[in-house]
């Protein structure tokens, strides 16, 4: 054993340096000050011990410092997956989905998530599209065509974005752990970029959500077209698409510079 592999050891064998990495990992990037208060450390009286601890941790490769911000390296994931193991404690890893993916570039995890996001949001709409097909079957008039091409689409766009999702699921060997893009497990791959995905989802999901009562809740007469309820559903789900869409560049963008800043695995 080198010297470089006995200070890795010789760090993680402090609860305290094992507690930071965790909250950092959770995090995915922290600054000074918000670790101290993830930890409820008081800085005037234990700046000085959180200091030796953290410095610990830099100097030996688990957490790296970029622009005021702490986060956990290549090297560092893979020692808190091996805690994991050895401790058979299974918090971070419990899926093994960690030791799957860590040659995936920041790109390729957001590239994941949009053809997961694509398929889910094809699948959805194409379920829900069955009803104003099956309202309007046999009357033949705009609202069954409109319907139909809607659904043809929606099932094509799902079958295609999951084709893609099966394509990367296959080249980083991830399984079934890749649908489980909710579970903290799955975002600990994607940090730092896991808010973003976190805020995408969940615009998304109203967006589609809104988009549909606000075209079923007036076929089945529970509120009328045009009315002040319609517009309030409808305006949300087209607010919500757009903070979507924005929190979406936003992520591109962070993938591009983390890719920058040599994130790359």
């Amino acid at each position: 054993m080198n010297s470089e592999s006995e200070n890795v050891l010789k760090a993680l064998s402090s609860s305290t340096r094992r507690t930071i990495m965790r909250q950092i990992s959770e995090k995915g990037s922290a600054t000074y000050s918000e670790i101290m208060r993830v930890l409820d450390l008081d800085p005037s009286l234990m700046s000085g011990k959180f200091n030796y601890h953290l410095k610990e941790l830099h100097e030996v490769g688990l957490v790296e410092r970029i622009n005021s911000e702490y986060r956990i390296t290549d090297l560092g994931k893979r020692a808190l997956i091996l805690v994991d193991q050895v401790t058979d404690d299974a918090k971070v890893d419990r899926y093994g989905v960690l030791s799957a993916v860590m040659s995936m570039s920041p790109r390729k995890e957001l590239e994941l998530f949009l053809s997961q996001m694509g398929m889910i949001v094809g699948l959805l709409i194409s379920v829900l599209g069955i009803v104003p097909l099956a309202l309007t079957y046999g009357t033949w008039g705009i609202e069954f065509w409109l319907s139909s091409i809607i659904e043809i689409l929606a099932l094509a766009f799902g079958l295609i974005a999951g084709a893609k999702m099966i394509g990367i699921v296959k080249k980083y060997k991830l399984g079934f752990s890749s649908f489980l893009f909710i579970s903290s497990n799955w975002f600990f791959i994607r940090s730092p970029n896991r808010d973003n995905f976190f805020v995408i989802n969940f615009l998304t999901i109203w967006f589609f959500l809104g988009t549909a009562l606000g075209f079923l809740l007036p076929y089945i007469g529970e509120i009328v077209l045009f009315s002040l309820e319609w517009v309030g559903i409808i305006g949300s789900a087209m607010v919500s698409g757009l903070l979507g869409t924005a929190f979406l560049i936003r992520a591109k963008r962070k993938a591009e510079q983390l890719e920058e800043l040599g994130y790359e695995q």
